[in-house]
């Protein structure tokens, strides 16, 4: 409107120190417009059409300089360096360093090297304003800077990290401390979030830290195992933000200023004891912040909540208990290590070598191979312990852990009553039994080359010495020394020689 008006007021005669002092402009810039004004070709009536627009009947900005050589120097510097800013170690001081060792002729100052290179570099992009339904997300993220208690028992000053989540659409902000960033931590105060809101949104939007990602892409990020069993548990998914785009979850990021400034400051004021203690501390300034009234309306976020949460998924009946993953080979005995509690579980014998995933917690292990489940344990706290399943062992190894002198005592039964109090008595005799289990088995092994009831023979005639042996069985039955004793067994000996060819008869001898 001013440049307007000065062409009027030239138009109409005034003289520039006339203009200058009814418009309140300096003289030298209402000149400066007069001139361009002349040397335009625009008209006056082109310019006081009320219809007209500055940026249409008369272009009175200042005609751009042309960049001195200097600044094309600097210009073709900077796109010549500009791929080392993906470099590592890349710092504004390095690329000022190697400017001025070019050796140009005037060079810029430090300062305004600097701020030439923002304005070259840092183009505003602009932002958008998001629209966020109900239920729909929950922001997830860790303040940068800590709170504190005191430890009753050393008197040191344990610092913890503080979790910050939000519902984007009503703004309903959760807070709570704890020990570490670590996976357990994380999770377990992402199930306590749910919890305070009392419902499941479809989706929790994290960073990619080490605890919700295994493997960060600018396109697809791998979740860790244990974060995605939480979230199918509670029905929802986990959606991490693209690297280096905090943007994505700008809210939680404003949520975590809003948390220094409503919920730190005033806990810092005092000295806790306990991290139940501050995150009580906490809760108390949470409820204050929920329910004071938003800046930009008449409502708190405590009021959309109430509107947002008949959006979101009901809770599960059960809280997730953490399971962990771990890979292990399966050993040549058929059993796996479970690292966390050092112990052993069996699987299937025809599993030996192979690799396989462990998935346990406190009550149960899950052995799986190529995401079939093939075996399942109740999981021990006691270090060094075998867990086994006797149907995982092959034949030969489930026979061997069923050995015991009653096993043994069904064995010799069928081959005789002689047979099975002789191995009765051959296990007692030894002060551990499994000193005789190899005897035992040499005595029931016999039957294959002799007869059940030669061996029940020999272990009757065996029984008249004192001690015990399965040498002694098989001597008998070699020396056939059961085929001359004269005694009561279960086979009726004879004691007449057959009628044959050979026989002489009892007249020979008369």
């Amino acid at each position: 409107m001013q440049q307007k008006q000065i062409i009027r007021l030239y138009d109409l005669g005034h003289s520039q120190r006339s203009i200058s002092r009814q418009l309140g402009i300096h003289r030298k810039t209402v000149r400066d417009y007069i001139n361009r004004f002349k040397a335009s070709k625009s008209t006056v009536e082109e310019l006081i059409d009320p219809s007209s627009d500055l940026r249409v009947p008369l272009d009175l900005s200042p005609p751009p300089k042309e960049p001195d050589k200097r600044y094309k120097f600097f210009h073709s510097f900077v796109e010549v360096k500009k791929e080392l800013r993906s470099k590592p170690g890349f710092t504004v001081d390095n690329l000022y360093a190697d400017y001025i060792e070019t050796g140009v002729s005037d060079p810029y100052s430090r300062a305004h090297f600097y701020k030439l290179l923002r304005e070259l570099w840092n183009v505003n992009r602009g932002s958008i304003r998001l629209h966020h339904t109900y239920g729909e997300k929950l922001f997830v993220d860790y303040t940068g800077k800590k709170l504190s208690y005191v430890d009753k028992a050393t008197g040191e000053l344990m610092s913890v990290e503080v979790l910050v989540t939000i519902l984007p659409a009503s703004q309903y902000i959760y807070v709570e401390a704890m020990h570490s960033q670590k996976q357990t931590d994380f999770i377990h105060g992402i199930m306590n979030a749910l919890e305070y809101i009392k419902g499941c949104p479809k989706a929790i939007v994290t960073d990619n830290l080490k605890s919700a990602v295994t493997k960060a892409g600018k396109y697809q990020s791998t979740i860790n195992k244990s974060l995605q069993a939480m979230a199918l548990h509670y029905s929802t998914t986990i959606d991490p933000t693209r690297t280096y785009h905090p943007k994505d979850k700008a809210l939680v990021e404003g949520a975590v200023k809003i948390s220094y400034n409503a919920i730190f400051y005033e806990v810092q004021k005092h000295t806790y004891f306990s991290l139940a203690e501050l995150n009580a501390a906490i809760q108390e300034q949470l409820v204050k912040l929920n329910n004071r009234k938003l800046s930009h309306g008449d409502d708190s976020r405590s009021d959309r909540y109430i509107m947002e949460k008949e959006h979101l998924s009901p809770l599960p009946i059960y809280r997730y208990e953490l399971k962990e993953y771990r890979r292990a080979k399966v050993q040549k005995m058929g059993y796996v290590l479970c690292s966390t509690y050092k112990n052993y579980y069996s699987v299937p014998y025809r599993y030996i070598g192979k690799q396989v995933e462990l998935r346990y917690d406190t009550t149960s292990l899950e052995v799986y191979h190529n995401g079939d489940r093939i075996a399942s344990h109740v999981t021990s706290q006691a270090k060094g312990q075998y867990i086994t399943e006797p149907s995982h062992l092959s034949s030969n190894n489930a026979a061997y852990i069923k050995w015991s002198p009653s096993y043994f005592s069904k064995l010799a039964a069928p081959h005789g009553t002689h047979v099975q109090i002789y191995i009765d008595e051959l296990i007692a005799d030894r002060p551990y039994p499994e000193q005789a289990y190899k005897q035992v088995q040499g005595i029931l092994a016999l039957v294959r080359t002799y007869t059940s009831n030669r061996v029940n023979t020999a272990c009757q005639l065996a029984r008249d010495h004192p001690k015990r042996s399965y040498k002694m069985i098989k001597q008998i039955l070699l020396n056939n020394q059961d085929h001359l004793a004269h005694h009561d067994s279960d086979e009726p000996e004879s004691h007449t020689i057959p009628a044959h060819s050979n026989l002489r008869g009892k007249n020979y001898y008369q």
